[in-house]
């Protein structure tokens, strides 16, 4: 039903999306508030692999471990100067919100005039670029596996696993875990909250950061790239539990396959749907499994659902 490549896009562009959602839910555990300019550190990603391959001749893979280092100081950075303030003089969730959106668009228009300038110096384009060509292959009998594809799975699955360890076996894990149930509680019982939030948020700019650079050797990427983005990362993280990192996983990873199987098989004969509905597609999904699931994916009690009975 599905050839190699199409299977291919799905799991690339999955792992994109579950390294963005990872990240938000980061964030939004922290302040309760969705962060709008989650995406645009996905293009800070982008824009820093892109320099560093011009002026540098760096591989972007190799400017990954830098990609993040910027994605996440730039996160921290808008936590300390902007959320935490607000915070702190005691401004509402309505408050915070309106000013994740403001951090959004001033980063998208720094990010525009960055571009913008950035052709003068290196006489190269600064818009609609990949990477594609930087890209490897590996042969496998018939098939033909991107390095994207092998870097991309290698790197989430590497994440989710560290992110797993980290949380469950070391004790900062588990006071980030306690203070991000019940930060009031766990600053009583001696954890230092603020460094729990610092941590989150680096991660979660590091994590956008990468999954930026993925997203570049899959589609032409310009400062716009991360605001088409963000709806879906939102979408994959409702779905996951807002509450929940892992959740996130499954929520990116629905997303992602939907997208990319559903319009392949809705753009065939005889519905033959135009590819520019293609957005649509992982916001139907998100919409029909909230009806059965409204808390997300990780709420469904499988055994109930199947017909058993619930252990009493």
């Amino acid at each position: 039903m599905f050839s190699i490549e199409v299977i291919i896009d799905a799991i690339t562009f999955s792992n994109l999306i579950i390294a963005l959602a990872i990240g938000l839910t980061l964030t939004y555990m922290t302040l309760k508030v969705p962060n709008f300019a989650h995406g645009d550190t996905a293009v800070i990603g982008i824009y820093t692999a892109y320099t560093l391959t011009i002026m540098l001749g760096i591989h972007p893979y190799a400017s990954m471990p830098i990609a993040f280092l910027l994605g996440g100081a730039l996160s921290i950075i808008t936590y300390i100067l902007v959320y935490r303030v607000i915070g702190q003089k005691g401004g509402s969730i309505t408050t915070l919100m309106i000013a994740s959106i403001a951090v959004e668009v001033i980063i998208r228009s720094s990010l525009h005039i960055y571009a913008d300038i950035m052709p003068k110096i290196t006489s190269t384009f600064f818009r609609g670029f990949t990477f594609s060509k930087y890209d490897f292959s590996i042969s496998i009998g018939e098939a033909t596996l991107p390095g994207v594809l092998i870097v991309s799975t290698l790197t989430i699955t590497g994440i989710v696993v560290s992110l797993y360890l980290f949380l469950t076996r070391t004790k900062f894990g588990t006071a980030m875990r306690a203070t991000i149930e019940n930060p009031s509680l766990a600053s009583t019982l001696g954890v230092d909250v603020e460094k729990v939030y610092l941590v989150s948020w680096f991660l979660a700019g590091g994590l956008a950061a990468l999954s930026g650079i993925f997203l570049a050797f899959q589609i032409p990427s310009d400062p716009e790239s991360g605001w088409g983005l963000l709806l879906r990362v939102f979408a994959a993280s409702v779905l996951g539990g807002l509450d929940n990192i892992f959740g996130a996983v499954l929520g990116g990873a629905v997303i992602g396959f939907s997208e990319i199987l559903g319009i392949y098989l809705l753009s065939k004969p005889p519905i033959g749907l135009s590819p520019a509905y293609r957005p649509a597609i992982p916001y139907l999904m998100f919409i029909l499994v909230l009806l059965f699931a409204p808390k997300g994916i990780t709420s469904i009690n499988l055994k109930k659902l199947l017909g058993g009975e619930e252990k009493k």
